[in-house]
């Protein structure tokens, strides 16, 4: 890619990020919880210029950062040794999101976030900004693409390449050889 065009797309991913952390800064003042979070940050880099990447499907965002921040919840109250309690709740969220096909590695960090906080606040003070958050994240990536690159977010998987099967059967027909059978 030509630097032009990678200045170009630097530059608006940029400027896009600084307006969706206005956007949930304000949002904070208007909703009187907190939205932004540094998972929730990393989270947007990867939907504004990794948008194809699988981890960056909103299935994957949403139900990724809520899985572990219950997950983080849950454990505060079962678990409150913040050591042991982080550990397991980290440990436990990776293999629950790998179970479930919700995958995000940003939202790995929230059980993290919520332990070392410190903070022992009723479990929708936690599940509710993330929520709002994702889904925040999610349809601002869906504008920003669509306005900016011309694709609409989330963007779909790319077809699957045909399967040697399939070539070697319409090859035995003299399918794909020009009207010529093969030997």
């Amino acid at each position: 890619m030509h630097f032009k065009h990678r200045l170009r797309d630097a530059t608006l991913a940029g400027l896009a990020a600084f307006v969706a952390v206005l956007c949930l800064s304000y949002l904070k003042s208007w909703a009187h919880f907190m939205v932004l979070s540094a998972p929730l940050g990393a989270t947007l880099v990867l939907l504004l210029l990794l948008p194809s990447a699988p981890l960056s499907r909103p299935r994957h965002v949403i139900l990724g950062h809520l899985l572990t921040t219950s997950l983080a919840v849950i454990g505060l109250e079962l678990l409150p040794d913040p050591i042991l309690g982080l550990a397991a709740c980290f440990g436990l969220g990776i293999t629950l999101m790998v179970l479930t096909d919700t995958l995000h590695p940003p939202a790995g960090a929230n059980p993290i976030l919520i332990y070392l906080s410190g903070a022992h606040l009723p479990p929708m003070d936690f599940i509710l900004p993330t929520l709002a958050g994702t889904l925040f994240m999610v349809a601002f990536a869906s504008l920003y693409h669509r306005a900016f690159t011309h694709r609409r977010y989330p963007f779909a998987p790319k077809a699957a390449p045909p399967s040697s099967a399939g070539t070697a059967a319409s090859a035995s027909h003299g399918q794909g050889t020009g009207g010529k059978k093969l030997p």
